[in-house]
């Protein structure tokens, strides 16, 4: 029999390790042939190190600046490029005798320390965990520790402690360790509280650390005052600081998960999923018969995402049952099932008296353990089971060395992985390594990366009715050979549009059969239909769109301003989502119409004003009205601020741009060329780069293609004239490559690219299971070779008609292949589904 042994510590007994070796010692009692794995681990907070050391890791020692200022000797933990710091041991409040504890004064400086140890010993990926802290400075003292300086008035360096923040004046980050830059940061924390307010660090934490109601009162205004002073370095910080300062987990250890976020660029994830990551445990459950998990108190703390559920949901993964065991046990027996433990024991059982049971939970856990596995046995032998631990086989397994999977936010984080897909969904993530079988295992080659498949919700397919200008099936093998695993279809070019039940079901039949990617609908608002928009609704559409000003169709007619808000009312009840083209129509009439074959002339026509004027009135309607509320392919970089402030005070807004606005500009358009115009237009360059700034300021939320086809004789109407030519540009199949290859010269990681291509678009459409790679979601992946390149071939591409402005263009990033639902996209085979809201 083999058994992996997989506890937390009994806070106030024993260790980790500790409690794995006396249930380790149960366990031979009742058979000394009996093969035990054990594996310390923890939450991410104190006992982290322990599990490291347990795992693998070498101890190393540093010395530095504990809570209150004297020395420390603290230790940290190193494998290979790999360290673990435990906040605890450099800045814990274990540290201070309970007289003297000053959260006023407690610095983390030391946990800033015990990093730049943990880099000095060639660590380039570092595991926080921050657990246990003393402190309550916003993480101040950490980025101390790194090298910033913080100043008073007087330019004199601050003194220590989240106290002395309300003297800030002035932070300076150039002597920051460069090494950072390199390094990744990984945050263990469960801690989901902001850095300020009634539900921040000093108010949730400060008590427990010695701080009166005053001096919490204080501390939150001090740490106020940190971030205010710290948001004016924005511009080379990791995230702004007022973003980061509300994110879930700023408020952790005191604010260290503030700091951590922002000016270290960490990345935030359960402390529990980090430990098992890189303990193992996944790969090791292989083959066991049972697991036993456990921690000092099995109690509702334990539900929220403590050590024993994550060891739950990893043995659930494997397929093999396990059981808990802990000092006393505060669930009931239908919470324990639905946790997924097989049974649960406490000491409480063996000694009533919670005194005598701490001092002797050594002898007792041993006990229990021997109880605990001899029942475990004598199950087993009644019910002649074989092989419990077996490994289920999956449809597919993808091994890749670099995925970009889920996160606890749902931004992908780089990880290597074997993913097991079974009934087209993602149901198990391994380590690279563990051996997940399945009926077709792929591996994906060394320059690979496995992304979610993306997600463009704003393409225009055009049938039925104008095929001759794109159609599904082009249309989706398009998309498909782009990574692209979902689109969401405009309502409007088709014939006849979809602005009613009849209209959608009419375009779901012609749809039918011939889609390679899954497709949904947005439903549309024109004059007078008011009374489909909530049947619409009951039909699955996704949201609705609408026209400030001539659709470049006569079936679609625009929407004034009013009519726009008379639909946002019915919108608003029934929850849905209004997606506006917002141009502003009288400053557009009113703007110079020249014609010809000089871009400029084109531009001017379609000032920045008319789009800065309509998504005004959208703002302004949908505070009215409570709507969600959406502006379509955002190019006027002027609007910035208006929509940041729109967000900043509630309104539930959201905004897209496209790869032409974030890859082409107005000065580099050639004379005549009119395959480069799209409505609203390609600006100026400085625009562009505005552009790029709003995306990594938030303002911004994602790019989707507006994949606009038109038949070449529309398209380049008026031989160069860009007045009377089309204004469409077709891009779905290279959105993906566009935008990496820009985003890279600027620096900007693939994982965001990914995140503002697929996680985001997928969760403001309400498509709960795609643009994710997580358990539970989709499995819809696009193979990508980030460092491939190629140069666009019009008359290769998959869309209808070679017209593309991109023609001749060398782009980074290679799509290789996609799946969808588990299974790779044959272009000759039409797989994909027609989706409606909650029905994925």
């Amino acid at each position: 029999m083999r058994i992996v042994i997989a506890p937390d510590k009994f806070k106030g007994s024993l260790t980790a390790p500790e409690v794995a070796a006396r249930v380790a010692e149960g366990a031979r009692r009742v058979d000394p042939e009996i093969e035990v794995v054990a594996i310390p681990v923890a939450d991410g907070g104190e006992g982290t190190l322990d599990a490291a050391l347990a795992a693998g890791f070498e101890r190393r020692t540093a010395r530095v600046t504990g809570p209150l200022g004297a020395p420390v000797d603290a230790d940290f933990a190193v494998r290979g490029d790999e360290a673990v710091v435990e906040m605890a041991r450099a800045s814990g409040l274990d540290l201070v005798a309970e007289g003297e504890r000053d959260a006023s004064r407690a610095t983390s400086l030391g946990t800033g320390q015990l990093i730049a140890a943990a880099l000095d010993a060639g660590a380039r990926r570092i595991v926080l965990g921050i657990g246990g802290s003393a402190s309550t400075d916003g993480g101040a003292g950490l980025v101390q520790g790194l090298g910033a300086r913080l100043l008073d008035a007087e330019g004199a360096p601050l003194a220590l402690g989240g106290g002395a923040l309300a003297r800030l004046a002035r932070i300076e980050l150039d002597g920051l360790d460069p090494r950072l830059a390199q390094a990744e940061i990984v945050l263990a924390s469960d801690v989901d509280n902001p850095l300020t307010g009634r539900f921040g660090a000093a108010a949730v934490f400060g008590p427990q650390k010695g701080a009166s109601p005053a001096e919490v009162d204080a501390l939150d205004a001090a740490l106020e005052r940190f971030v205010e002073v710290l948001a004016g370095h924005d511009a080379r910080l990791a995230l702004p600081a007022a973003v980061a300062a509300e994110r879930p987990g700023a408020g952790a250890a005191g604010g260290v998960g503030f700091a951590a976020l922002a000016v270290l660029g960490a990345e935030r994830r359960p402390g529990i999923d980090v430990v098992l990551e890189f303990t193992g445990l996944d790969a090791r459950l292989a083959g066991a018969d049972a697991v036993i998990t456990g921690e000092g108190s099995l109690d509702a703390q334990s539900l929220m995402g403590k050590t024993p559920i994550g060891v739950a949901r990893a043995a659930r993964r494997a397929g093999v049952p396990v059981y808990a065991v802990s000092g006393r046990r505060l669930l009931s027996d239908d919470e324990v099932r639905d946790a997924g433990f097989a049974a649960a024991r406490a000491l409480a059982e063996l000694e009533p008296d919670p005194a005598r049971s701490m001092a002797g939970a050594s002898e007792l856990l041993t006990r229990l353990s021997e109880e605990l596995v001899t029942d475990l046995i004598a199950a087993q032998s009644a019910e002649g089971a074989t092989a419990p631990g077996t490994a289920p086989a999956f449809d597919l397994v993808l091994r890749a060395e670099r995925a970009l999977l889920a996160g606890d936010d749902g931004s992908p984080v780089s990880r290597s992985a074997e993913i097991g897909v079974q009934g087209g969904r993602i149901v198990s993530i391994a380590p690279l390594g563990a051996g997940l079988t399945g009926a077709r295992v792929v591996e994906l080659a060394a320059d690979e990366v496995l992304l979610p498949g993306l997600v463009d919700t704003h393409v225009h397919v055009n049938e039925p009715g104008r095929t001759e200008w794109e159609g599904f099936a082009s249309a989706t093998r398009a998309a498909a050979a782009g990574g692209v695993t979902t689109i969401i279809d405009m309502p409007l070019n088709s014939i006849p549009p979809t602005v009613s039940v009849a209209a959608l079901d009419e375009k779901r039949a012609v749809a039918a059969g011939q889609v390679f990617v899954d497709v949904g609908f947005w439903g549309g608002v024109i004059p007078g239909n008011l009374d489909e928009l909530s049947p619409m609704v009951d039909a699955g559409v996704f949201g609705f769109k609408c026209f400030l000003l001539h659709s470049g169709v006569d079936e679609f007619p625009q929407v004034t301003a009013d009519e726009m808000e008379a639909a946002m009312r019915v919108i608003a009840e029934r929850g849905s989502l209004l997606v506006v083209h917002a141009e502003d129509a009288h400053v557009i009439d009113d703007a110079p119409h020249k014609g010809g074959r000089d871009y400029a002339d084109f531009l001017a026509s379609r000032p920045h004003e008319a789009e800065d004027r309509a998504i005004a009135d959208v703002i302004e309607r949908a505070r009215r009205t409570g709507a969600r509320a959406h502006v379509l392919h955002l190019s006027s970089a002027d609007s910035l601020a208006q929509i940041a402030e729109a967000k900043a005070a509630g309104t539930d807004l959201s905004v897209e741009t496209c790869p032409h606005y974030l890859t082409l500009f107005a000065e580099g358009v050639p004379a005549g060329n009119t395959a480069f115009k799209c409505c609203p237009p390609i600006r100026e360059d400085a625009n562009r780069d505005a552009l790029w700034q709003g995306l990594l300021d938030g303002v911004i939320d994602y790019i989707v293609s507006d994949h606009s086809p038109s038949t070449p004789e529309m398209k380049f109407k008026g031989d160069g004239d860009f007045e009377l030519a089309w204004g469409g540009i077709a891009s779905l199949q290279l959105g993906l490559p566009l935008i990496w290859t820009e985003a890279r010269e600027r620096g900007i990681p693939l994982e965001r690219v990914v995140e503002w291509m697929s996680v985001k678009p997928a969760r403001r459409a309400g498509l709960a299971t795609k643009g994710r790679i997580a358990i539970g979601c989709a499995a819809d992946f696009a193979v990508f070779a980030p460092e491939a390149s190629f140069t666009v071939d019009a008359s290769a591409l998959e869309h209808r008609h070679p017209v593309t402005p991109y023609d001749g263009r060398e782009l980074s990033g290679v799509v290789r292949t996609a799946y969808l639902a588990g299974a790779p996209i044959d272009r000759d085979l039409a797989q994909g589904r027609l989706l409606r809201v909650g029905n994925e």
